[in-house]
């Protein structure tokens, strides 16, 4: 029995290997790339350790593939062992540093994946993973690394520094602002209004900051979405004045894309880096909060 269960420890090894990077990527044929193997051998290695459980890990969808709950509760272990690995071995000082990184969307896409080469280039040793993600449960649950999360920076258990003050301006496209004579902020709610809940700053808000009549805003004409990014997209196509955060709209206001139309007013959230706190020494986070800190200041 025993000869038995040491030779399948191996194959339980690779088992959790997929079933750890499935969790995280979402996908059988993403891990399968990055495992070097195809996705129907992922399957093959994860069916294996949920018959061996006697528990199904993974809800199959005919689009994909989600976390059972029972994978959930692996997934947090597995996460958190993978991790605490990757960091004994980069404390030795050789081979690459794996390092995992969720940053809040428009983060992410408008700041920090246009100037990510920069970093990658200065430390080749050091292999990213990002991912666009709001859920501050990412840090709980050992999945990654590094969170960049926008809020108050009171998170329990977590090592938070603020890294970028937000200011919540509205801003539309020049093709909107002429057709609809955009003169002065008294004239925004003329045009449809793009609303992201419940994030951000709401219009009400906005305008009683600014010393205009907050009722005036309190209409169901305009758009609702999901997100401050698809807020953004929304403003460049004309769909509406959109409230979105400076300074990371500065890309689309240099290029023409979009115009201010009213004053910027205090964000209700900033933008914080935050880790574990006994891994704040660890030289890949310190390596990626030291280049945050340079391009931020030179921005």
């Amino acid at each position: 029995m025993t000869g038995v269960q040491t030779c399948a420890l191996p194959i339980y090894q690779l088992a959790l290997q997929a079933f750890d990077l499935a969790a995280l990527l979402g996908s059988f044929k993403a891990a399968g790339e990055a495992l070097h193997i195809t996705a129907s051998a992922v399957s093959h290695r994860i069916s294996g350790l949920e018959k061996a459980l006697g528990e199904r890990l993974f809800e199959r969808k005919p689009r994909g593939v989600e976390l059972a709950p029972a994978g959930r509760l692996l997934a947090a272990t597995t996460g958190r062992a993978f991790a605490d690995l990757s960091r004994a071995i980069a404390r030795q000082g050789g081979g690459s540093q794996r390092l995992r990184v969720s940053a809040v969307p428009i983060f992410a896409t408008h700041w920090l994946l246009p100037r990510l080469g920069q970093f990658l280039a200065a430390h080749p040793r050091i292999e990213l993973q990002v991912e666009a993600s709001p859920r501050m449960a990412d840090m709980e649950t050992g999945l990654v690394d590094v969170a960049i999360r926008y809020g108050d920076g009171k998170w329990p258990d977590v090592a938070a520094e603020k890294m970028m003050e937000l200011r919540t301006v509205p801003v539309a496209s020049p093709v909107l602002v002429r057709r609809l004579k955009l003169r002065t902020p008294s004239d925004i709610p003329r045009a449809p209004l793009v609303r992201v809940a419940p994030f951000g700053t709401s219009w009400t808000e906005w305008a009683a900051n600014v010393g205009l009549d907050p009722e005036s805003f309190e209409r169901e004409k305009g758009l609702q979405v999901d997100g401050m990014g698809s807020a953004v997209r929304a403003a460049a196509h004309g769909l509406g004045v959109a409230l979105v955060f400076d300074p990371l709209i500065d890309g689309e206001i240099r290029s023409g894309g979009l115009v201010r139309v009213g004053p910027a007013v205090p964000s209700r959230g900033q933008i914080w880096f935050a880790c574990r706190p006994r891994e704040r020494s660890l030289p890949a986070i310190r390596a990626l909060r030291r280049w945050l800190g340079q391009e931020l200041r030179a921005s």
